[in-house]
């Protein structure tokens, strides 16, 4: 992966700053440890500096950042990122070679999304001019029913 790509993934971006966050953090543990921050902020006695301390709390940071970065990936994989293709007859996807999958159902199983139906403008005018069409025809359906009566 080239650095122009590295740039445009969101995986990469999202761990690249999460990583930076965390190298902050143990920068401040030990900028704590070696300057005693807390005695120059706060106005307590100054203690010497405790590089157990600093250790045990830069390997909890760590620790902490692994499962971050690695909780962060996990969610990246359920986020589709790759070509889908969609059958444009029934509006299926394919999911692997041999299997075709209703394109909602395959997001709400492998996403994050929450999915909801609706009708874009032009659909929704088609729509109701089909309604107006349909209630026109059943009006003079039941208006010739009558007049035979």
């Amino acid at each position: 992966m080239n650095t122009k790509t590295m740039k445009h993934d969101g995986f990469f971006m999202v761990a690249f700053w999460q990583l930076m966050v965390f190298v902050m953090l143990i920068l401040v543990i030990w900028a704590n440890e070696m300057l005693n921050l807390s005695s120059l902020w706060f106005n307590t006695s100054s203690e010497d500096p405790n590089f157990y301390r600093g250790c045990a709390l830069t390997i909890s940071v760590i620790i902490i950042a692994i499962v971050t970065v690695g909780q962060t990936h996990l969610q990246q994989k359920r986020i589709i990122k790759e070509l889908v293709v969609v059958c444009s007859g029934c509006r299926k996807m394919r999911v692997d070679t041999k299997v075709w999958a209703h394109l909602d159902h395959y997001l709400q199983d492998n996403s994050l999304a929450k999915i909801s139906h609706g009708l874009c403008p032009k659909c929704y005018q088609i729509a109701i001019k089909d309604a107006d069409d349909y209630r026109k025809q059943s009006s003079s359906a039941d208006g010739q029913g009558e007049s035979k009566k």
